[in-house]
């Protein structure tokens, strides 16, 4: 019998959710060099909304949120694995709820770490401030896989705070097992091109993001064109089409893995005039390959745009 069953079992015979002795609800849990100018207070999913969900059926866009206190590359980890089912439910088991005769207060996740496939339980209390979850949280309130993966993840490195020191690319290591690199754009977009290409055919999970300097994240979170900073966006293929004139033109086909993403207002977005180059026929097929928050970006505009290659 695995940990989590005897775990979940003793805990359904006693009558009462369980409680973590490993990962206590306690401020050193949160924080262990800072001191936040408030106290968490601990809550289960039960007691932030009445009908708490683990992970929302069908096709739901991804709409979580770093909160008062989260961390964007996390955020932009989880958006990269949501996109992905099959690894989505390697690390997030879905026979998980808060439902029924076998809710007990115990959840499990698989996480790559020091080499190998590592299940780590967490109970379901999570750090709040003023009634709301402090840290990753879904828009809509309704499903807590998003803050309890992140709490499995903080007790991995013992602490919440230790997570600020996190970043994509270990993240992505973490949650996909597989090797990550960050490969910065350069000027010379035929060398990327091929690149690309070779890693499309190699089934490589590729995601492009903006890495801009702090000036520049200062001043704003979307560039001219709509695109976000700080997010990665999942490169899902590569096409070419042929205009009236004859030019070939490549289209890079992106995915944002936010809900809450701005629109892309660049050369050849939804409703750009460039699209009265090709034919309607040809127009209709390339739309149709969009799915919820994809969009068609020029190769040209591609490299112009993103800074780094996170694959």
């Amino acid at each position: 019998m695995s940990e989590y069953d005897r775990i979940r079992r003793a805990c359904l015979k006693r009558g009462e959710p369980w409680e973590d002795p490993d990962f206590p609800a306690t401020q050193t849990s949160v924080f262990y060099h800072q001191t936040p100018p408030f106290q968490f207070t601990w809550k289960r999913p039960k007691d932030l909304c009445p009908r708490p969900g683990f992970v929302q059926d069908g096709p739901v866009p991804f709409d979580v949120s770093p909160g008062k206190m989260g961390d964007r590359w996390l955020v932009s980890c989880l958006g990269v694995l949501y996109l992905n089912k099959g690894l989505f439910y390697r690390v997030v088991p879905a026979d998980q709820s808060f439902t029924g005769d076998q809710y007990a207060g115990v959840f499990r996740f698989r996480l790559w770490w020091c080499g190998e496939w590592t299940e780590v339980l967490v109970d379901d209390r999570l750090p709040a401030v003023h009634g709301r979850l402090a840290f990753l949280q879904p828009h809509r309130g309704d499903h807590f896989w998003p803050g309890l993966l992140e709490k499995a993840y903080a007790k991995l490195h013992g602490s919440y705070e230790a997570l600020k020191y996190g970043s994509m690319l270990d993240g992505l290591a973490d949650l996909t097992g597989g090797i990550t690199e960050s490969i910065p754009m350069r000027a010379d977009g035929v060398a990327c091109g091929r690149l690309l290409h070779k890693l499309l055919d190699m089934t490589s999970i590729i995601t492009c993001v903006v890495q801009p300097s702090n000036q520049v994240r200062a001043h704003s979170e979307n560039l001219v064109n709509g695109i976000q900073i700080g997010i990665n966006y999942r490169l899902c293929s590569m096409e070419r089409i042929e205009t009236f004139s004859g030019e070939e033109i490549q289209l890079v086909r992106l995915k944002n893995p936010s809900e809450n993403f701005s629109e892309y207002i660049g050369p050849w977005c939804l409703n750009s005039p460039e699209w009265s180059e090709v034919s309607p026929l040809e127009m209709e097929r390339m739309q149709k390959k969009l799915q919820e928050g994809e969009i068609w970006m020029p190769f040209a505009e591609f490299v112009k745009t993103f800074t780094h290659l996170e694959v």
